[in-house]
């Protein structure tokens, strides 16, 4: 019963049957080497994830102490001890269903090359809590820095019987055969199609050869880890015509990893990560974060002037659900942009929240990576390779980054602006043969007093309410802007650190739609400007990212309804001085601690409206991630 039980929570993700231990798990070899699986769980969660005591027991039973797991989750999502792997656990934590911080990538595959470099014998187990999103990313990220091209498991031991059987069968039949077409993939192996948000769409075929030089260009090779991590990862559909699901789904997280290729293959922006190498002090008090860092250039800067989202015109039907939600959150405690929507029907009104890792948390991930990486005669080093000795920095040690919890027990993501659709002026229709009526809003940056008129709203609303959300039991998710004290907006847009990663976080009414997750320098004419007219200069000083629904997340219920969007950006020349938007929460109260009627009422309105498409795996997705 308990095996059906974590069947059904692994949907469409491969499992692994041990005949001889008699375990069944959610888990699957990517490559001879890298297994991913799903959290090892204790307690009540053991009864519909692997069980912690038979992950421990199948590893040691097939690898010995020949295993180090990677783990992903959060201490405030999920945790155990080291111990529990006789100390081989390494923790690089990032939130559930976003991006990681780029510079997290490098780092986990400098630590997995060296740890698999050691012996053919070693095998490398990442894992997450579904172990498929972020494990997948990862798992691609190191197999994006090998030198050779990854393929599927040559060894009996990364195979059940049944599958090994199957496998060596199909190899006669193949041998003997006078057709001369490739044999299957073995397993749940299938071909899939890949694409990412790159220029060019990606699709292939993932080779069964033995490990190859990596000859083919980085773009082929994130195609060809993609596909393959996909091919392993899920199941075969039981029907010819339903699609095989993605293995790495969430586009934000496939756009990271096109990063990380340009990155490897030294095709990113020049000034990205362009810092000189950090060297220790003698005085083995010196931190990491007390060194400064020199950088070749001053960090280029860009504004993001506007955001266009361009909608079909919602039916009756959905508009009264986004209304019920409204008003449920509302009565709830949850009322989010009372005041933001004052000039339109705060119902329909649309709006976005940016947002982005914690400063503190980036910068350093970013010195240990400059200072992790292995120097050579190119300009950016080798991304893929952990230079010697430094695992350590003065007494500071890599592995030990993340042992108190000081960045991953509490919210990892921070919002610093919003930007609205104020007035009739920012709505325009229009009709098209492809999707008949649409409208687009045009958001620009919310003024100050939007959100200080809000904040007193709130406060009003919660002394005359007495319903609380688990009155009627709605999870309460992370406190969002609640009580930001929000810092002045200029009208022509807002300024970004060009190399630091934004989320976009879209909103109608209090109802999340969806958010996707972008690094604007990678969107930009390159180089960035420079103040010395003699040298090299951008082709333009603007540019427009444009994104299809399909490459939001979680674009469900009212977000399907999105057609695409459209972010505009200018870069900021040398001599412009304005700050970079910094984190909005310049108040003592910390998000963690805010009162719990204070907090975000996105997922409440994501599965009001999502339930209308019938997808239940959808309703949960854009449910959680709301609440990130």
């Amino acid at each position: 019963m308990a095996d059906y039980i974590r069947r059904i929570v692994s949907g469409n993700k491969a499992r692994f049957r041990d005949g001889k231990l008699n375990l069944e798990l959610d888990l699957v070899y990517i490559t001879d080497q890298v297994i991913i699986m799903g959290f090892p769980a204790a307690g009540i969660e053991g009864l519909y994830r692997n069980r912690r005591e038979d992950a421990k027991k199948f590893l040691d039973h097939r690898h010995g102490k020949n295993y180090w797991v990677f783990n992903f989750c959060p201490l405030k999502e999920n945790s155990y001890p080291a111990e529990t792997f006789d100390g081989r656990v390494s923790r690089y934590p990032f939130p559930d269903h976003h991006a990681p911080p780029l510079a997290i990538m490098p780092l986990v595959a400098r630590e997995m090359r060296i740890w698999l470099d050691g012996s053919p014998e070693r095998v490398a187990v990442l894992h997450c809590k579904a172990g498929k999103g972020r494990s997948g990313t990862m798992a691609c990220a190191y197999l994006l820095s090998n030198d050779k091209l990854a393929s599927p498991p040559r060894l009996e031991r990364s195979y059940s019987r049944k599958q090994w059987a199957k496998m060596r069968a199909d190899e006669m039949m193949n041998a003997i055969s006078e057709d001369s077409a490739p044999a299957e993939l073995p397993n749940n192996s299938v071909v899939v199609e890949e694409h990412i948000d790159s220029p060019a769409p990606i699709s292939g075929q993932v080779s069964p050869e033995p490990d190859q030089p990596q000859q083919k260009s980085y773009d082929e090779a994130l195609e060809h880890v993609l596909s393959l991590h996909t091919s392993r990862r899920m199941k075969v559909p039981s029907s010819e015509s339903d699609k095989v699901k993605q293995g790495v789904s969430i586009p934000s997280q496939r756009r990271f990893l096109y990063y990380w290729s340009l990155l490897l293959s030294h095709e990113a922006p020049s000034h990205f990560w362009a810092t000189e190498p950090l060297v220790p002090s003698p005085d083995q008090d010196t931190t990491i974060s007390s060194l400064p860092v020199s950088e070749k250039r001053p960090r280029p800067k860009v504004r993001l002037t506007e955001i266009k989202i361009t909608m079909k015109e919602l039916s009756n039907v959905r508009i009264n659900l986004v209304r019920a939600a409204n008003a449920v959150i509302d009565r709830t405690n949850m009322s989010k942009s009372a005041a933001v929507a004052n000039q339109t029907d705060k119902n329909t009104h649309v709006w976005v929240s940016l947002a982005r890792y914690d400063d503190d948390f980036v910068d350093t991930l970013e010195r240990w990576e400059r200072y992790t990486r292995m120097d050579s005669k190119s300009g950016q080093g080798l991304m893929g390779r952990r230079g010697p000795g430094t695992d350590h920095f003065g007494k500071e040690i890599l592995s030990e980054l993340f042992s108190d919890g000081r960045w991953d027990n509490k919210k990892m993501v921070r919002s610093f602006a919003r930007m609205g659709a104020v007035g009739e002026q920012s709505i325009t229709k229009d009709k098209t043969e492809e999707d008949g009526k649409i409208k687009t809003y045009t958001l620009h940056p919310l003024s100050d007093g939007s959100w200080k008129d809000f904040r007193q709203d709130l406060k009003e609303s919660q002394e005359l309410s007495s319903v609380k959300p688990e009155d009627i039991d709605i999870p309460a998710s992370e406190a969002n802007s609640m009580y930001d004290l929000t810092q002045n907006v200029k009208g022509k847009g807002v300024v970004l650190d060009a190399g630091r990663e934004v989320r976009a976080k879209l909103y109608m009414g209090q109802v999340f739609m969806g958010w996707l997750w972008f690094i604007p320098t990678f969107h930009m004419p390159q180089p960035p400007p420079n103040s010395d007219p003699s040298q090299a200069q951008p082709s333009s000083m603007s540019s427009k990212l444009i994104l299809q629904r399909k490459e939001l997340d979680f674009a469900l219920g009212i977000g399907s309804s999105v057609i695409d969007v459209e972010i505009s950006l200018e870069w900021l020349k040398e001599n412009e001085v304005e700050a970079v938007q910094p984190p909005a929460r310049a108040n003592t109260e910390d998000e963690e601690t805010a009162p719990e009627k204070t907090k975000e009422p996105g997922g409440l309105g994501a599965t009001i409206e999502a339930m209308v498409s019938g997808d239940v795996t959808g309703i949960v997705e854009a449910t959680q991630a709301a609440e990130d």
